[in-house]
């Protein structure tokens, strides 16, 4: 009996991991709304209600290393480019803040410009694969697509707010699902909706599509996790391990590893490819916000706020027992030339068009007067003779 209460106990303490084994960071005043880390891997960033993103070293101490408070209202979303040079972010003020991550400087980010793209709440940023086109999805049920080179967007326009997207990375499908609705939708580039898929029964949290663009993945407020077949829009598989909403997923970015929160204060690590459940962590007296996956594949980031409490906030570090994987990043994306390049484009198609309308407008001007009044205008030179009296005669031309 004794053997079989020991067996049982290894086989808990295997399997779910407690909350006291791993470190926890306070460092907002409300809850964190999303977590990410920085495409080189050296950081954690987190938003929160409390309307900053705070900035912390991925090591054993976290430290705070820049606040951003740029923001009124919650910040909601975050996104990295690929080469991690750009960062994006919004939430409930609408606008769009984007930033020069570099740390060859004192300070990490720093603001360069302000979109204001929806005119409303934004809910979802995605920073696309080729690291010229944004995505932004909002309140207002608008999904943009925002060309940074042409300074121009193209709009999908919706009736309901925006909950969860996700773009493949050919960038020829879009994802989107709306508060109050279990449906999500695909769309292409031109914004024909392309499928349906049905199958969950409540609200959609998020959607991810793996990279090569044969799966996608979306959690609920049903307490699921969905792997769907995209060209057939039907479920392939489903994970049932939380026992409350899930609030947030996170993949590697070869598809091969998923992580997940819930309101229950687990943590699960999944095999995309088995479809099996790798590790779980329980975090007792926490529910989980937000998780992101190190792109090292080392660390789990989990943000998680204290049951009941409502101040402070921070995040868990969870170590994932998965073979470390080298990070290799993409060459910096430098958009001025191709900035500089199609603004040279713009100016010589107005100056082209100005050309063209000075052309025709020469072509449809009058002759000179010298040209068209060789001959003697009879009605010109007609004279009007006024009878006053016999010793009086007015003589009036009507061409003076």
């Amino acid at each position: 009996m004794r053997n079989i209460l020991l067996i049982l106990l290894v086989y808990s303490i295997s399997s779910f991991a407690q909350v006291d084994s791993f470190p926890y960071f306070s460092n907002h005043t409300n809850d964190i709304t999303n977590i990410i880390f920085s495409p080189d891997d050296k950081y954690i960033l987190t938003s929160s209600w409390d309307e900053t993103i705070v900035i912390h070293r991925n090591d054993s101490t976290c430290d705070t290393v820049q606040v951003l408070r740029d923001f009124k209202g919650a910040v909601n979303t975050m996104a990295f480019s690929r080469d991690g040079y750009k960062l994006i972010a919004g939430g409930q003020d609408g606008i769009l803040n984007m930033y020069t991550f570099s740390d060859s400087f004192f300070i990490l980010a720093n603001i360069d410009a302000q979109l204001l793209l929806n005119n409303a709440q934004i809910e979802k940023l995605i920073y696309g694969p080729g690291m010229r086109i944004i995505f932004s999805a909002g309140s207002d049920g608008r999904f943009i697509i925002y060309d940074l080179v042409k300074e121009k967007p193209m709009i999908l326009k919706g009736n309901r707010p925006i909950c969860a997207a996700a773009v493949a990375i050919d960038r020829m499908s879009y994802f989107i699902a709306n508060d109050g609705s279990p449906l999500i939708q695909q769309f292409d580039i031109f914004g024909k909706l392309l499928n349906t898929f049905e199958g969950h029964s409540n609200d959609i949290t998020d959607l991810l599509v793996t990279v090569d663009r044969k799966y996608l993945i979306s959690s609920s407020k049903d307490k699921t996790i969905k792997i769907w077949d995209i060209a057939n829009a039907k479920v392939a598989h489903t994970f049932t391990d939380h026992t409350w909403s899930v609030t947030d997923i996170d993949m590697d970015p070869f598809g091969l590893y998923l992580v997940s929160g819930s309101l229950d204060g687990t943590v699960h690590l999944y095999d995309l490819k088995a479809r099996t459940t790798l590790n779980s962590y329980a975090l007792t007296g926490f529910k989980v916000n937000a998780v992101a996956l190190s792109p090292s594949n080392t660390t789990i980031a989990a943000a998680a706020q204290p049951t009941g409490v409502k101040n402070p906030a921070g995040f868990f570090t969870i170590p994932t027992g998965l073979k470390p994987r080298k990070v290799v990043l993409p060459k910096i994306m430098d958009l001025e030339p191709l900035i500089a390049k199609e603004q040279a484009k713009e100016q010589a198609k107005e100056q082209a068009k100005k050309d063209k309308q000075a052309k025709k407008e020469s072509k449809e001007k009058p002759k000179s007067t010298k040209e068209t009044n060789t001959k003697p205008d009879k009605q010109a030179n007609k004279e009007s003779v006024l009878e006053i009296s016999e010793q009086v005669k007015i003589t009036i031309k009507d061409n003076e």
